[in-house]
């Protein structure tokens, strides 16, 4: 009877046991299934050609020789790479976003704690953001390093006049290029007589060197406006302009306003902008030629960054000029009038609508005005039609805004704005 009764507890406790060890075995398991992947690394090998469309992706690994590519490893795979939007044409210095999937590999998972910038390593671009999708999903937003290319040749160069005897004769003028500033050769048949250093606006009065009777030319050529856009953009090739005939009465007029000995360039010998004119005891603004300036009472100029006068903002450069046009400051773009007076809302630029933030800078992406929803480019450029947006497809009016709960050309857009193809 005892005999039979100690077998029984022998079995239960046997019994127990086993479950303990499986119970354990199964919590080992269970922790296992439970490895995060802590860090992602991407890598790019993508060149953007300038005029041209953006390049298609292919995905791999390192050692594959892809556009995308990932680091060998047991912890998680790349799925894919699209960019953000494939309907611009690459323009010097833009810089393009795409999105990479990437899944995990054996019992690893995406942690649900922020992938940032000091989680994921992207060699040859810059880092956006991260979205976890799921436990075996992470879509990682990059961008490409800006594209690089030679700046376009202004289009044409011209003189204002070619009247003997006008105010206006020896005004050099040509069509601005974006992110450019200039230099100008002038030149008496085949002799060169001046060559300017960098100028920032679409004319140079050149006038005053043309002291000797004889048909003049000039030549322009674009040069990168500031030292970012000259990390991805090299000078242009020449325009040349027609002739203009000086007679002797016009080459004294022309003697009588030229400047001094060593003095006949509109630059340093740097080669940096004119140099901030010494005018007395002049104050605020000032006009030298056809550059303005701003000085402080107590002799020094606002130079090289952000000035707040009237309620408004200026933008200087490093030797005190008020600069024009498309600038890059810090890796934004801005755009300043052509007062100099710093752009916000929309802008209307070469036919193609930009929207600068209240800050001033140029917006890209996914942007809403009111009830409505506007997408702006790499470039900054709004797009209209039909797009393909973050792998999904939208319709987006002639003026920009996006579609919702509409039938267009009979394909439905949900409240979302996006069309989805029937299963």
């Amino acid at each position: 009877m005892a005999e039979r009764k100690w077998k029984k507890i022998s079995t239960w406790m046997a019994a127990w046991v086993m479950a303990v060890v499986f119970a354990v075995s199964g919590a080992q398991t269970a922790f296992a299934a439970t490895s995060y992947v802590n860090s992602v690394s991407i890598t790019l090998d993508v060149t953007p050609t300038v005029g041209e469309s953006l390049p298609d992706l292919d995905v791999g690994y390192n050692s594959d020789n892809c556009e995308v590519s990932i680091p060998n490893n047991d912890k998680y795979d790349i799925v894919s790479a699209k960019w953000s939007s494939t309907k611009n044409d690459v323009k010097i210095g833009g810089t393009y976003t795409m999105k990479v999937t990437l899944k995990t590999l054996n019992n690893y998972r995406f942690s649900s704690s922020s992938y940032t910038s000091s989680k994921v390593k992207v060699k040859n671009g810059t880092f956006v953001s991260a979205s976890r999708t799921s436990s075996d999903r992470l879509v990682v937003t990059v961008k490409t390093k800006p594209a690089k290319g030679d700046l376009d040749a202004p289009g044409e160069a011209y003189w204002q006049t070619t009247k003997s005897g006008s105010s206006d004769l020896g005004l050099a003028k040509w069509e601005a290029v974006e992110d450019a500033s200039y230099e100008v050769y002038l030149y008496r048949g085949s002799k060169n007589v001046y060559k300017s250093g960098e100028i920032h606006t679409s004319s140079c009065d050149l006038f005053p060197y043309m002291s000797s009777k004889g048909t003049y030319t000039f030549k322009v050529r674009a040069l990168p406006s500031n030292d970012e856009v000259s990390k991805y953009a090299s000078k242009s090739d020449w325009t040349i302009s027609d002739e203009v005939y000086i007679d002797e009465d016009d080459a004294a007029r022309a003697a009588k306003k030229k400047p001094s000995s060593g003095n006949n360039s509109s630059t340093n010998n740097s080669g940096n902008s004119q140099q901030a004119p010494s005018n007395g005891n002049e104050v605020g603004w000032i006009l030298d030629g056809n550059r303005w300036y701003y000085r402080y009472p107590d002799g020094t100029y606002l130079k090289n960054g952000w000035g707040f006068i009237g309620n408004i903002w200026y933008l200087f450069d490093a030797n005190g000029m008020m600069l024009t046009g498309w600038q890059m400051k810090n890796g934004v773009y801005y755009y300043m009038n052509g007062d100099g007076k710093m752009q916000t809302g929309w802008l209307l630029y070469n036919n193609t609508w930009y929207y600068l933030s209240e800050s001033g800078a140029m917006v890209t992406g996914w942007i809403t005005l009111g009830d409505k929803a506007y997408y702006l480019g790499g470039d900054g450029g709004m797009l209209t039609g039909w797009q393909n947006i973050d792998g999904q497809i939208y319709y987006l009016y002639p003026d920009g805004h996006k579609a919702v709960n509409e039938v267009i050309d009979t394909f439905y857009l949900d409240q979302d704005g996006i069309w989805r193809k029937p299963q």
